[in-house]
Formats: C-alpha cells, structure tokens, sequence
C-alpha cells in the first residue's frame, strides 16, 4: 500500500520463502540437445552432409537461446524478483477489491479525509454488522477517534462476508490486528514492530540561522525545531542568534529494519552565544514530571514561550517610533514579527480566549488572559485556529491563528502585545519564574548520572565540529568561562 511512511507495506507483504531452482533438469536437458545434435549430424553415415549440418547447428542455437531464458527465469525467481511482482500484483488487487457474496476477500484501503474507518470499509462493500463487530473489538485497544486520514487498513473476509483478521496502521510501528477466534469473539492486540533506537551526536556553528546551520550537519529542519522547543523559554531564536554562535545536541534516532524512521528524544543539549551559555537535560525520573533541566537542576519550563512563532525575524520593537501609516512619532506598544501570510501563531502560556474577531485597525485579532494578571494580544491575523472563539481554553505552544496582512497592515506580519494588569508591557523582556527545580538527592543523582556524562560528550562533539571556533573563543574567555562552555568534566 502505497501511503505516507517507509515500510509501509507489512500490511500486505508477508514474508515469503524463496523458490529453489532445479540444477539436475538443465543439466538433462543439456544432454538431451547434445544427444540429438549428434544423432542430426552423424545420422549413422560417415560422412555428414552440409544440410544435416546445417539443420544441427540451428537447432542447437536454438537450444542455447531457450536454455539461456530458462536460467534468466531461474534467476529472477531465485533473487525474490518474482515473488516482489507477485506481491505489488497482490497489492494492487487488494486496493481495488471489494468483497462479493460468496467469495472471501482481502481488502486493503486507507482513510480519506472527512471519512471514518465504518465509511471507508462499507464503501468496499463490508457489510455494517461485520464492521460493527470489528471495531468495537478493536476499540478496546485503540481508540477510532484519534484516526487520521492516510490511516490504513486491511480486512481477511470469509465467503459469507465476515471479516475473519482486521489490521489497522496509523505509523510504521502503530499497528493493531484484531483476528476472529474459534469461539467467534474477536481478540486485538498492537502488534509488535522491532525498532531500533540510537544515540547519535551532532554539533556546529552558525553563519546565518540556527535551523540552517542545523541543516549543514545533515539533520533535517524536524531535529532543529526540537532544538528550539526546548530553550523557548530561555532564547528567542528570532532575535538573540547570531553569527558564531554554537550547537551541539545528543539525540535518538529511530530505526526499522535498519532504515531511518523518526527522531526520538533530544537528550542533551547546548547552545554558546551573545547571551551566554545554556545546558539542557533530558530528566523523567526524578522531577515532577518528565522534561528539561539545566546543569544545575533548574527547570526550562516557564509560563510564557519567549516568541508566538516558531522562527521568523523581528521588523519592530516595543517603544516609540515613526508609524509607518499615519506618521509622526507614536508609542509602538507592541512587538512586530515578519512572517508570511499563513504562518501558525501559538499561545505563549495557557490561558482564556477573551477576543477573537475584527477589531478596527487591528484587523483580525486575538485576546488571551493569563493567570498573574498578563493578557497577549494577536493582530493583522489572517485567519483563526478552529475552534478559537471567546470562553476557549488554550495551552502553551497551541496553534490559534495564522498570521496576516488585516487592518492596518503595511505588508505581512504579526503584532504580538501583552499587558500585566491592563498595562503595555514589553514582551521580550518577560522572564516569568521556572518550574520547580529538583533538590537534595534527586540533584545530585541528576548531576552524577546525567549531567557528567551527557556534558562530556555535548563538549567532545563541539571540539570536533568546530575546533578553530572553539579555540578562538577559549583564548578570548576567561577561565571561570572556558571552564563551563569547552572544557570537560573533571
């Protein structure tokens, strides 16, 4: 089945065994066409004529030609080339087949968008009680509501239309199988898919933007996001990267069947810039709940994300300025990010949807009230996130619009605001308080048996990286700051 993942077909290939071929029929039939060769050019007389010759040699091409496609088939046969034929023939028939009365079926198809899996199947002619049936057993481990289109499905059925095996896959190691029993109930289970996860480095050094330089490392744009999302609330990757600056991150890599499958976790990360040096820690044991900590014990996690927008470049700051429509000089109480039309706008902290419609110059606008008395204001927005409307609850980092060109507007961008108790602040200087930091034994076992051994190898990836950068930085630091940035653990 063709769809959105590698691997993609275990739904419809089984592994098959290869077909041996047979050496002691081409080694007779050698003997054979040698046999008759003879016979044809002797033909019991001493001396042959040139027509019996001439027969001879012509049938012996002959021979070679047919036994040279016979070996040619073989090959294929024993290479697994004609079992993969067989299989994509498979395939293609499944996709297309929908089950008749009398006959049993295998049935393969996926979920098209605004379609349920009871809609996709009964369209291929299953009736709605072997669906019912199916389904509801299947739900006991999987639940239908969190189906996405491109989920895919295959059913077994019997002459009489009962489905005998159901599969349903919604990633290349999500899949649950749901088989009939002999006393006519229905077991599922999730299927299990060998995986393999490992543990890969990789540092650098900026020349333009971090997700660029993370891109010249041979990692795609998914790892730098991952990167970004969890210093958000220390770095505002839109304003405070700069040339020079350093990377460098521990992370897992999932394999199946030894082919790249997904990233998993970042487990480590560092980043040296204008503003210093920050460490990160993946920790799920000892805080309250699984996430990032510094080197000291400090949680990542604090109220406001430092930017509604994953990555863009700021075009104006909170403060006084020429206004680009009206003129003269006004007070800017806001900041301005350049962004596309269309560009996903998150909730920076969680909090209540208080305004979301057209408000004059604005635009299209969004208000949020955050607990601590803060409000954030969204402007010249394109659109709204379904479901945004006043009374919504939202959550930190939840998309609820799309930025625009709305209102007032000069060109595509986004006015973010945000106030403390019905007065403008500056977003970018909001530094809310982090999460609760681990303490006592939890730190120190944190620090032993996280923190010195990821750090050392965070540092030994930026020695190999960029060496000459780290050198020139070392010889202009201070030895308090050589040691915490370059320098290895004792």
């Amino acid at each position: 089945m063709r769809g959105r993942w590698p691997k993609q077909d275990m739904l419809l290939h089984p592994r098959r065994r290869r077909r041996r071929g047979r050496p002691w029929l081409t080694a007779l039939l050698v003997l054979l066409a040698v046999g008759a060769l003879v016979y044809m050019v002797v033909g019991g007389e001493e001396e042959p004529d040139e027509q019996a010759l001439a027969h001879g040699l012509a049938f012996a091409e002959a021979y070679m030609r047919v036994n040279s496609a016979v070996a040619l088939s073989q090959a294929t046969l024993t290479s697994g080339e004609a079992e993969a034929i067989l299989a994509e023939k498979a395939e293609e028939a499944a996709l297309s087949a929908s089950f008749t009365e009398g006959q049993a079926a295998v049935i393969a198809g996926e979920i098209k968008p605004n379609q349920s899996v009871f809609v996709s199947l009964q369209a291929r002619n299953v009736s709605a009680g072997a669906i019912h049936e199916v389904v509801t057993a299947t739900e006991k481990e999987f639940d239908f509501r969190r189906s996405r289109p491109g989920d895919q499905w295959r059913v077994e059925t019997d002459e009489s239309g009962k489905i005998v095996e159901f599969r349903y896959q919604t990633s290349p190691e999500d899949i649950w199988v749901t088989t009939l029993q002999d006393d006519g109930t229905y077991v599922a289970v999730k299927q299990e898919v060998p995986i393999e996860t490992r543990h890969e480095a990789v540092a650098g050094s900026i020349a333009s933007s971090f997700w660029l330089a993370l891109e010249a490392t041979g990692e795609s744009g998914a790892l730098a996001h991952r990167f970004m999302e969890i210093f958000q609330y220390t770095i505002d990757f839109n304003t405070e990267t700069r040339a020079g600056d350093h990377f460098a991150m521990i992370f897992e890599k999932v394999y199946l069947e030894g082919e790249f499958l997904r990233y998993g976790r970042v487990i480590g990360a560092k980043y040296m810039g204008e503003r210093g040096t920050y460490w990160a820690f993946y920790d799920e044991e000892r805080g309250e709940e699984p996430g990032y900590y510094d080197e000291e014990g400090e949680s990542l996690q604090r109220q406001f994300l430092r930017s509604p927008l994953p990555f863009t470049r700021v075009t104006s700051r909170y403060g006084r300025r020429v206004h680009p429509v009206l003129g003269g000089t006004r007070m800017h109480r806001g900041v301005d990010y350049g962004a596309p039309i269309g560009t996903p706008v998150q909730a920076v902290a969680d909090g209540t949807v208080v305004f979301a419609g057209r408000a004059g110059g604005y635009g299209n606008l969004i208000k949020i009230r955050h607990s601590g008395g803060f409000e954030t204001r969204f402007a010249h927005l394109n659109n709204f996130a379904r479901g945004i409307r006043a009374g919504v609850r939202v959550t930190r980092g939840q998309l609820v619009a799309k930025s625009g060109n709305t209102g007032r507007s000069t060109g595509p961008h986004l006015h973010y605001e945000m106030l403390q108790n019905g007065r403008h602040i500056d977003p970018l200087s909001v530094d809310t308080a982090r999460g609760e930091p681990l303490k006592g034994e939890s730190l120190a076992s944190f620090k032993s048996e996280i923190v010195v051994p990821w750090r050392a190898k965070l540092t030994e990836a930026l020695r190999e990286a960029a060496p000459r950068a780290l050198a020139q930085r070392e010889a202009a630091s201070g030895p308090d700051e050589q040691l915490d940035t370059i320098q290895s653990e004792p």
